[in-house]
Parts: structure tokens; C-alpha cells; sequence
């Protein structure tokens, strides 16, 4: 391996390699982190039951059925990240090593996009995002008396 070209190949595909690995792990733990479904469960019935007025029955008949369905949605998602995870192996595979830095870094940036939007959600359920106006979502429209 006397070629400069040769090393640097051999760099390039090091580094893109413990870049993917390093992505994959970080996926990992963030999935890992993720809020239990029993909290998504109850802030789906405490939402319907404000937004309604459900009765106390209505409520228990209506814990399962939002249960289902939430572990319906964990599923498929799970399922939409493997997909997406087997897309990104399959793209990388067709790449050269130029291409292949400048699409993790791409993938990089759509990540941190969504880690950033994910907060911002968080911060908001959690009453501390930025006063309206300020990059939070509008204020609800005023009460019309009578409505």
C-alpha cells in the first residue's frame, strides 16, 4: 500500500464506517429512551376526557381500546425503522465512499432536525416552550361568548 490514494481509501472507509456504527448505536439508545406507552395511554384519555367530558365509565371502556391501538402504533413503528434502517443500508451499499460521507452527513442533518423538532414537542407537553410568537405554535383562536 504505497499510494497515497490507497490510504486515503482505506481512512475514508474506516471513518464511514464508524460513523454508520456510531449512528446505529445512537439510534439505539434513543429508541431505548423513548416515554413508556402507559404515559402515552393516559395522556390520550386524560386529552379525550377534557376535551369531552367523559364519565368514569366512559373512561374504563375507553382504556382498552386506546391501549390497542397504541400498541398497534409502537408496532408499526418499529416496523417503519427497520424498513428505514434497510433502505439506508441498501442506498449505501450502491455508493462510493464520497458519496456515502455525504450521505450519512445528509442523514446526520435530517436526524438532528428531527431530534430538535422531538424537543421542541417535549418542551411544549412539558409547559416549557417559547411564549407564542417566539417559535412555538400560534395561540388557540379567542372564546366567542355563546359558543
Amino acid at each position: 500500500m504505497n499510494k497515497p490514494w490507497q490510504i486515503w481509501m482505506v481512512l475514508i472507509a474506516i471513518f464511514a464506517a464508524g460513523a454508520l456504527s456510531g449512528g446505529l448505536v445512537v439510534r439505539h439508545v434513543v429508541r431505548r429512551q423513548a416515554p413508556p406507552p402507559e404515559g402515552w395511554v393516559a395522556r390520550e384519555i386524560a386529552s379525550v376526557a377534557k376535551a369531552v367530558n367523559l364519565t368514569a365509565d366512559q373512561n374504563e371502556r375507553i382504556r382498552p381500546i386506546v391501549k390497542a391501538n397504541f400498541d398497534d402504533l409502537i408496532k408499526l413503528r418499529r416496523e417503519a425503522f427497520e424498513v428505514i434502517d434497510r433502505m439506508g443500508k441498501q442506498i449505501t451499499a450502491e455508493l462510493t465512499p464520497e458519496q456515502r460521507m455525504r450521505y450519512e452527513r445528509i442523514l446526520r442533518e435530517h436526524s438532528e432536525v428531527r431530534r430538535e423538532a422531538q424537543e421542541q414537542r417535549n418542551a411544549m407537553r412539558h409547559g416549557d416552550g417559547p411564549p407564542p410568537g417566539e417559535g412555538g405554535p400560534p395561540p388557540p383562536p379567542p372564546k366567542i361568548p355563546g359558543s
